[in-house]
């Protein structure tokens, strides 16, 4: 107990309840946490707690206050029904049955305890309301209506009997699907919203209504109905599936996860749910578990054009591409103008190099989806526009369309703007460029302080460590050549050249190496420890783990290629865990690399900065700091090369990066254009070309609309060049 009297704590507590309601949640928070530690049996603040926790999405966090506070007051029925929410939103396992247990000892009443229990039963049929005798047949004749086709019909019975019957929530309902039928969306939103409301835990009218919500494109106001159905039916893989969906679609990749994955466990042959599984895998990164689920969807439905289209997505990420063609040609049999086939089929073959092959796809995919804007773009970055192409004023006429959608719009700016520097148009581009990224930034909100924060933070837990003195017992010896840098500085050509080498395999943009090391740094408690104080086990299992991830995508390569970017930020780590492993890092006049950067759009989620002229500046700051950090302390674990060197001297340069990665040198890697090799960068044509002094300098075509960029990179520009053309 503290030195606080009852009336303090009562004061404490009033005041912590007017915060909640305020939705000043942390400040909440630590005046319910103050009354715990004064006295830990005031059953009230762990309820209260946990009650915020589930609210925010936070449901594990939530149960152990929920567990506590039904401890404290076993016959509560709030608690017990809170505790239940936060179970069902959980979807683990382990709590549900920790809850059920609780709930057969416990000493409540015999209904509450039924109730309860069938919430959590398998297969339990989902709640629906109650429906009086007389209405029944009204209800079936109105489905028997919209399953004839007689949609209008159906609408007409439905608002007559809804205005007869107001206090319905089943008629509701039935009102709002017959409006949805015939298109009527705003109205069979409010339906829903009624017969939930009329209805509490009414899971048919909240999945109806978060179902909607998503096909509207709004999928931030579709999470709280679908939670809610969650809550009233666990066990429903409709709804879990559906709130998969609109978490993944919202960026919380983390919290569909569970979801999804529950949702495969309890409907293990429906398509619908192994997608959106299979989405949430590749969210992660995690080609090859994605790949598993869209077998699985595939073999469930067969003849879904779309699901197979997926597979092949994921089999080419995994280098599985002629596999991935026949699944393109499977999906266009069923759908021969099937945009995501089409395109498919079209980015496949152009990753592979067969640009002529590609076209021909690119130019079915405009006939058959004239308005995606981003099929124009992918098909320009490996096509040279000339004046006379008819393509250029057809994509400016619909950038220029009142009813192009943002999204179009966006992937055409940058499509128009790389078409305009084709023609040697640059007046013209930097307008385009400015809507598209904007555009880009509306959707991808992107704070740059949260980068510079980071970079903080992980320099403080690396600083005092002897890297040179290090030494890992059982780490891997697996020798993989890492190529790093930022974006568009010259990665994609220094690994084309290194994987033209005939020991070398070329693996592009792995992504592990990265994810491995951070949550080898990161403690029990999420945040990050200091290098001294991770075991060698944790650092000899983040070699063992990368290498096996290769070996399983190359095994009979004697060396191969790594051009993840971020990998730079974690050399020192992964060298420990990988100590035979070489690093090239390259460079390149920061306004080149920026402006290329601006010039382009990447995979969803990724390289957020770059959509910003200033912040662009900002982080190239946040490059070097890093690379500058790692050459003050092993400055011989890394080889640097400056991309203007590299093409102004391409034998000279290339000799030297082969031998900085211990390999004798072969001719053939002056030759990387003919490497057939599969390029999945945005370089992806230029990569095919002999090597060009074209791009250097093209920053002076520029220099009055990268202002803000140049100030922000100040005493980083190359000396003797403070911007002056």
């Amino acid at each position: 107990m503290s030195n606080l009297d009852p009336k303090q704590l009562q004061a404490l507590y009033a005041e912590a309840m007017k915060l909640q309601a305020e939705g000043r949640h942390p400040a909440a928070l630590d005046r319910y946490t103050r009354i715990i530690a004064a006295n830990p049996r005031i059953a009230e603040a762990y309820f209260q707690i946990g009650r915020i926790h589930t609210a925010a999405g936070q449901s594990p966090r939530a149960l152990p206050h929920l567990a506590a506070a039904a401890a404290l007051k076993p016959a509560e029925p709030a608690i017990w029904l809170a505790w239940a929410d936060a179970v069902a939103l959980a979807a683990d396992t382990t709590a549900e049955d920790a809850f059920l247990k609780a709930v057969k000892q416990a000493q409540l009443a015999p209904q509450l305890r039924i109730a309860l229990q069938d919430r959590f039963a398998p297969h339990r049929a989902r709640p629906v309301p109650g429906i009086p005798p007389a209405l029944r047949p009204v209800l079936d004749r109105i489905a028997k209506l919209g399953s004839a086709g007689k949609l209008a019909e159906a609408e007409r019975l439905a608002t007559a009997e809804a205005a007869r019957h107001p206090q319905s929530a089943g008629l509701a309902n039935a009102l709002g699907i017959a409006q949805l039928r015939i298109g009527r969306h705003a109205a069979a939103l409010a339906s829903f919203q009624r017969a939930a409301t009329l209805e509490r835990g009414y899971a048919d009218a909240l999945n109806n209504m978060g179902q909607l919500l998503l096909e509207l494109n709004r999928a931030e106001e579709a999470v709280a109905p679908l939670r809610a159905a969650v809550m009233a039916a666990p066990n429903w893989p409709v709804a879990l599936t559906n709130l998969a969906d609109a978490l993944n679609r919202t960026r919380q990749e983390r919290a569909a996860l569970a979801y999804a994955r529950k949702a495969a466990r309890l409907a293990p042959k429906s398509a619908p749910t192994l997608i959106v599984l299979a989405n949430t895998h590749t969210r992660f990164g995690d080609h090859a578990a994605a790949a598993e689920a869209l077998r699985d969807a595939v073999a469930a439905a067969p003849t879904r054009p779309d699901a197979l289209v997926l597979l092949a997505q994921a089999l080419s990420r995994l280098g599985q591409d002629q596999e991935a063609l026949g699944l393109y040609d499977r999906a266009l049999d069923l759908a021969p103008r099937l945009s995501t086939a089409l395109s498919g089929k079209a980015q496949l073959l152009q990753t592979l190099g067969d640009f002529e092959a590609a076209e021909t796809w690119f130019r079915r995919c405009f006939q058959a989806d004239p308005s995606n804007g981003e099929n124009y773009r992918l098909f320009i970055a490996s096509h040279k526009t000339r004046a006379d192409d008819p393509l250029l004023p057809q994509m400016i006429a619909r950038f220029d369309d009142p009813a192009t959608r943002d999204t179009d719009r966006m992937n055409l700016g940058f499509a128009i703007a790389k078409a305009l520097e084709d023609v040697k148009d640059y007046g013209r581009v930097f307008p385009y460029l400015n809507t598209a990224n904007a555009l880009m930034r509306k959707q991808w909100p992107y704070d740059i302080h949260q980068r510079l924060d980071e970079i903080r933070d992980f320099k403080a837990a690396l600083e005092g460590f002897d890297f040179h003195a290090a030494r890992i017992d059982g780490a891997s010896d697996y020798a993989p050549i890492f190529v790093t840098g930022m974006p568009r500085s010259g990665t994609t050509l220094v690994e084309q050249i290194i994987s033209s080498h005939s020991a070398v395999s070329g693996a592009g943009e792995v992504g592990i190496a990265a994810g491995l090391a951070l949550a080898a740094l990161r403690g029990p408690d999420g945040g990050l420890r200091r290098a001294g104080d991770v075991p060698d086990a944790v650092f000899a299992a983040l070699g063992h783990n990368y290498a096996d991830a290769m070996r399983a995508r190359f095994p009979d390569a004697p060396h191969v290629t790594d051009k993840s970017i971020l990998t730079y930020q974690y050399m020192g780590l992964i060298r420990l865990a990988l100590p035979k492993a070489r690093f090239v890092v390259v460079r390149r006049d920061p306004r080149d690399t920026l402006l290329s950067i601006y010039k382009n759009k990447f995979a969803e989620g990724t390289h957020l900065y770059g959509y910003s002229l200033r912040d662009l500046g900002l982080y190239y700051r946040s490059f070097i700091d890093m690379v500058e950090f790692w050459r003050a302390r092993v400055p011989d674990w890394f080889h640097v090369v400056e991309y203007e060197d590299l093409v102004a001297n391409p034998e000279a340069e290339s000799r030297r990066l082969i031998d900085a990665c211990g390999l004798a040198w072969e001719d053939q890697c002056l030759d990387f254009h003919k490497n057939t090799r599969k390029v999945e960068t945005l370089s992806v044509f230029q990569v095919r070309q002999p090597i060009s002094k074209g791009s250097v300098k093209a920053w002076q075509r520029y220099e009055a609309e990268i202002g803000e960029m140049v100030e922000a990179l100040g005493d980083l520009l190359p000396e003797g060049q403070d911007g002056a053309a």
